[in-house]
């Protein structure tokens, strides 16, 4: 049987998936990473809709929000693969990694079409792009999306080289910004669900 909650328990049911996934964050900034599909999960249930349900995001009807997008901006005419979420920098003991930012000065605002559906954010060697939905849905599945890394091979602490997955850091960095969008968000106010006590 269908549960349909009101306005209210749909509020509390989306503050609670937001405290979650600041926990998963906070877990694996500890350096747990399995915590990555939880926070994948979550994330996909504010955002993605289906035949059977609807997200929170709908249900609350605050698909007028805007989000707040840290990527790069992609030039096509780049021979090089591009990850607009994370930066390559060198971390002792680790050798290069790609590494979530999380710098709030970077923010800017998109449509959350933009930036859950539209925007591409990784392009892998061989040219096919990932959007936040797509590592999302993929991360949330417990299924990392299978990425062409060969551009990616750098070399690890011992001087060997290594491909990295972007994948990890990528949710944290996007989980980052979903974060910092509801912020300062009064969630009830914004809603335009319509509700009588």
């Amino acid at each position: 049987m269908k549960v349909v909650l009101n306005k209210p328990e749909l509020v509390l049911a989306l503050h609670q998936q937001l405290l979650s996934i600041k926990a998963g964050c906070n877990e694996y900034d500890r350096g747990n990473q399995e915590v990555i599909q939880s926070i994948a999960g979550d994330i996909t249930s504010l955002f993605h809709n289906s035949n059977q349900s609807k997200s929170l995001l709908s249900q609350l009807k605050l698909n007028h929000l805007q989000f707040f997008c840290s990527s790069e901006t992609y030039d096509s005419k780049s021979l090089i693969n591009f990850i607009g979420l994370l930066k390559l920098k060198h971390q002792p003991g680790k050798g290069w990694t790609y590494v979530a930012e999380l710098d709030h000065s970077v923010l800017k605002k998109v449509s959350p079409d933009n930036w859950w559906d539209n925007k591409k954010v990784i392009i892998g060697s061989d040219g096919v792009a990932f959007t936040r939905s797509k590592i999302i849905q993929s991360a949330a599945r417990g299924v990392l999306p299978e990425l062409d890394t060969s551009g990616w091979k750098l070399k690890d602490k011992t001087g060997n080289k290594v491909n990295i997955n972007p994948i990890p850091e990528a949710v944290r960095q996007i989980a980052f910004e979903l974060l910092a969008s509801f912020e300062n968000i009064d969630i009830s106010k914004e809603s335009r669900l319509h509700y009588k006590p």
